[in-house]
């Protein structure tokens, strides 16, 4: 009810004001704004090294500032959960879609894979296991990157292989991308065998990675890939720990001519001598955005230098990927300027062993 002199409304006295603006915040008629404002959600990368495997549990600690980033300019976190159980936390990365992939550091057999991500809230939270050669839980040292992008153009695509045990199929779209604009199918050909077709980005070149993807005790890797008509091919196999071929989730990502995070400073390489002391890798699966040359040194029986000049070795993050039809796997030891990426292979029991690999590093 209101009542009019001169032709306006008259105002209410300041106390009435306060008291119904009570009775109205008590029924719920009203409801403030937030003293903090949030920012939206958006596409982007990050990635970490997580350095404290056996933080106490639930407590998030901030891991490395030389060796964490988030495109967004928030902080990454790292939580542990369990035992070889861990939740990475990326602020403002937190929408559907995108991929990742996730590496064991250090000189152990231990070996990681991603659980699950999802978003919470504005926030990415990406779920790692870590395991022993034997198959138990371990807390380690781990790697972990995340992408999803929009940008087309270039040859680059990835994919959530989430369908293990079906013949051919096209993997969930929300979690694949084609820089080609086109659509990314899988084939399974036997237990643990598949063919990921990337339509209209091939190329005999680039780089691969994959990573195991469950809370199961799995490992994945790249048994080669070349390009049929325009099309990229990429064969995977999954093993147990144990070593036997098993169906299991995965996620892929194929690049050429540009970062695993599609960022840079970058560089990336297929180590193809296994047994040589020291060689530069071939040209067309090699890459360094500096425009130097890559080149690999074997240090002792699996042990491998892989020196990428003009890379900020003192920062960045490093992901490794066996290569080959066997369940030989490989990790990252460690990174520095002085030494450059350090990588470590193994058999599926744990013994050091020679092998093929691609490693690529970002910053």
């Amino acid at each position: 009810m209101t009542t009019t002199t001169t032709g306006r409304a008259a105002r209410w006295p300041a106390r009435m004001l306060r008291v119904l603006m009570t009775l109205a915040l008590t029924a719920g008629v009203f409801a403030l704004a937030p003293s903090t404002a949030h920012a939206a959600a958006t596409r982007g990368f990050a990635y970490v090294w997580a350095n404290q495997p056996s933080a106490s549990l639930n407590t998030p600690y901030t891991p490395s500032g030389y060796y964490s980033r988030n495109s967004t300019g928030a902080v990454n976190s790292v939580v542990r959960t369990g035992v070889g159980q861990y939740t990475v936390r990326m602020p403002r990365l937190g929408l559907l879609g995108g991929t990742v992939h996730v590496t064991a550091y250090g000189a152990t057999n231990h070996s990681c894979n991603v659980a699950y991500w999802s978003p919470v809230g504005d926030r990415l939270d990406v779920h790692v296991r870590c395991h022993t050669a034997a198959g138990y839980r371990a807390d380690t040292y781990f790697t972990a990157s995340y992408v999803n992008t929009a940008y087309l153009g270039g040859r680059f695509g990835y994919v959530w292989a989430d369908q293990p045990s079906t013949g051919s199929y096209t993997p969930s779209t929300t979690y694949q991308f084609n820089s080609a604009g086109v659509r990314n199918t899988i084939t399974r050909s036997g237990v643990g065998r598949y063919a990921v077709r990337l339509p209209s980005i091939g190329s005999a070149a680039g780089h691969v990675q994959v990573t195991a993807y469950g809370d199961v005790a799995a490992r994945c890797k790249v048994v080669n890939w070349y390009p049929s008509g325009t099309a990229q091919m990429v064969n995977v196999r999954c093993f147990t720990l144990g070593g036997a071929l098993r169906d299991t989730r995965f996620t892929l990502t194929y690049t050429r001519g540009t970062g695993l995070l599609r960022t840079t400073p970058a560089a990336y390489a297929w180590a193809n001598q296994p047994t040589t002391a020291s060689y530069v890798p071939s040209a067309a699966y090699r890459y360094n955005s500096g425009g130097y040359t890559n080149r690999i040194t074997r240090q002792g029986v699996g042990v491998y230098r892989v020196s990428t000049p003009g890379m900020p070795l003192g920062y960045g993050d490093v992901q490794v990927t066996a290569y080959g039809s066997d369940s030989r796997y490989c990790k990252v030891d460690h990174w520095t300027p002085s030494t450059g990426i350090q990588v470590r292979c193994l058999t599926a029991s744990g013994a050091a062993a020679d092998t093929y690999f691609d490693v690529s590093f970002v910053r």
